[in-house]
């Protein structure tokens, strides 16, 4: 019998978990090996040494504003790679980026990408208070889109040539290129534990996804769905943006 109705569940939930205490619950290694994908400014390495002290955190980010930045956290543990990370092995890929200016920087690295902005997207909170055709909506649309060439590599490639025995946790945040990302992983996301993603569900990029974009790679490896750890509502329209998801290995 449940005593407990949805919102004291929830409320019980939030009184023991965060997603920290989620991820280290799910990864018992003082020392796990870590792949950061779309390190950007470090925000989450950061958090996974905060998490596990001496992890083995290996950071792809293929901007170069981002890899100056990223340096500070080289160490023994630590290792930046200037790549991005997909199905294919390329040094002459299309990146984009854009120059927009949210008051603390002219340069939003975070939306930084393969896929390009959508200059028509209904969900975009900037977008909305734009008219077409206006000086304003031309200037902010110029700062969008900027093409970039980057290299990029397969994970399982990289995995083979830097002789890594194993992956405990796989992080994506690459702004709607997850699937590729776990794609390249090959043979080798089967023997990975752990696998948090974002997915962008909105229509801020060209390409937006939905689970199932992942879920065709990640079921067949042994990956079920443990939790959502965090949904980004949109103030716009009500709908959901992006959610993070973490899915576990089952046969790890």
């Amino acid at each position: 019998m449940n005593d407990y109705n949805n919102d004291q569940r929830t409320a019980k939930y939030l009184e023991n978990f965060t997603r920290e205490k989620v991820l280290s619950s799910l990864i018992s290694k003082t020392n796990p090996t870590i792949f950061d994908i779309g390190a950007n400014m470090g925000q989450s390495i950061q958090e996974f040494l905060d998490i596990w002290p001496d992890a083995n955190v290996i950071a792809f980010e293929p901007q170069q504003e981002c890899l100056e930045y990223l340096k500070q956290f080289e160490n023994e543990n630590v290792q930046v790679v200037g790549l991005a990370a997909g199905n294919v092995s390329n040094s002459n890929l299309s990146f984009y980026s854009h120059q927009i200016n949210f008051g603390l920087t002219g340069y939003s690295s975070g939306l930084s990408g393969f896929n390009r902005l959508n200059v028509n997207a209904k969900d975009s909170l900037n977008l909305s208070k734009m008219q077409k055709g206006t000086k304003e909506y031309e200037e902010y649309v110029s700062q969008l889109n900027h093409e970039t060439k980057v290299s990029c590599v397969r994970l399982d490639e990289w995995i083979e040539n830097n002789s890594i025995a194993e992956v405990d946790l796989l992080k994506i945040d690459t702004q709607g290129f997850e699937p590729e990302v776990i794609e390249g992983m090959g043979e080798y996301l089967k023997s990975t534990k752990v696998v948090l993603t974002e997915v962008m569900l909105y229509d801020l990029y060209e390409r937006s996804l939905n689970f199932s974009d992942i879920e065709k790679h990640l079921l067949p490896a042994g990956f079920k769905l443990f939790d959502i750890s965090h949904i980004s509502k949109n103030p716009l329209n009500g709908r959901t943006d992006w959610v993070d998801l973490i899915y576990v290995n089952e046969n790890c």
